[in-house]
């Protein structure tokens, strides 16, 4: 039987140690608000790659938890959205919430990215809060609590 918690708790170990901090940046037509969690990055190869399809080689193949999305309330990215990631930006080319999903279940979603420009600078940024404590997701996707403002 397919249980979607452990899913959830075997993506979290896979990506935790190999995951890279990164800021989602949703577009509001007149600035950017800032979301910092953890995503798993990788490029994509050129067995990706399907003819006529979004992808192009350069791309980026961005995972991130989906119920980290939630906490948010990120619900989907648009092609509008950018995604920083070392300092550089990156727009959203395809959003795919399906592929790594488990009957209802959303486990992870990958985020199809291009560019690699100078970083966006959010307007503001916005963090889950957990009590009174800001809910921050360490280098190996565990949670912990940040009591500190930023």
């Amino acid at each position: 039987m397919f249980n979607a918690a452990d899913y959830v708790s075997s993506y979290r170990r896979l990506m935790g140690a190999r995951s890279r901090a990164v800021t989602i940046l949703l577009n509001t037509g007149a600035d950017y608000i800032g979301y910092p969690m953890t995503a798993f990055v990788t490029r994509y190869m050129e067995s990706d790659l399907v003819a006529g399809g979004s992808i192009q080689l350069g791309d980026l193949r961005v995972m991130v938890m989906a119920e980290d999305l939630a906490a948010v309330g990120i619900t989907k990215l648009e092609q509008k959205d950018r995604i920083n990631i070392d300092q550089r930006a990156y727009s959203v080319v395809h959003y795919d919430q399906y592929t790594r999903a488990i009957g209802p279940d959303d486990i992870a979603v990958e985020i199809a990215v291009r560019g690699g420009g100078s970083a966006v600078i959010a307007s503001q940024f916005v963090y889950r809060i957990t009590g009174d404590t800001d809910r921050r997701i360490t280098g190996d996707g565990d949670f912990r609590g940040i009591r500190e403002a930023i």
